[in-house]
């Protein structure tokens, strides 16, 4: 897993995916496996649509400048009924080593972004959880190789967005944190 998330740390999201998925395909059949060769970009219109409005509300409305915007995808390993992301802006961007002031917002979106297209892997997730599939060291494995496809599916979602609108939305120039509730040690700046 340290190898996963070195690459992660590197910026190198495209390999990450890769070596999870060489990993997760290696283990015993299980129900995780189906998050292999999947992704997010069918999201990628709706997702630019909510940062869209989402800014213009911080900017225009609650004028905040924004210097910094967080993009949190809920606990989903153990919130499976509803997988969702979740926008919160800054207007400062404070030292990335301590990202303590991540908690100290400006602007938060009144809604959440609901993330679908995994749905089977909700169901797996809550089936892994209610039959205590953790207590299986191969199962537990796939489990978290799964947690660490589906961040990265998210960051990739997110890295196409803001790269497709790169001059074209003034969202697309301010940092992106992007990470998962209870996964901080994985989170991710897109500049």
């Amino acid at each position: 897993m340290q190898q996963i998330e070195d690459l992660i740390h590197s910026g190198q999201i495209k390999a990450a995916i890769r070596e999870a998925e060489a990993k997760l395909g290696q283990l015993p059949a299980s129900d995780f496996q189906s998050v292999i060769g999947k992704d997010l970009l069918h999201l990628q219109a709706s997702l630019t649509a909510y940062f869209n409005y989402f800014y213009a509300v911080a900017t225009e409305e609650e004028e905040v400048d924004v210097k910094a915007l967080y993009l949190e995808m809920n606990s989903f390993s153990t919130q499976y009924d509803r997988w969702f992301l979740h926008l919160l802006a800054y207007e400062s961007l404070m030292n990335r080593a301590n990202l303590e002031w991540l908690a100290d917002f400006s602007a938060e979106a009144e809604k959440t972004f609901t993330i679908t297209g995994f749905e089977s892997l909700q169901q797996t997730n809550k089936q892994y959880m209610q039959t205590e599939g953790y207590r299986n060291d191969q199962l537990r494995e796939a489990c978290e190789l799964h947690e660490y496809l589906v961040i990265l599916r998210m960051y990739e979602l997110a890295m196409q967005t803001i790269s497709a609108n790169k001059g074209k939305a003034a969202w697309a120039d301010v940092p992106l944190f992007i990470g998962a509730h209870d996964y901080e040690d994985l989170i991710f700046v897109v500049q």
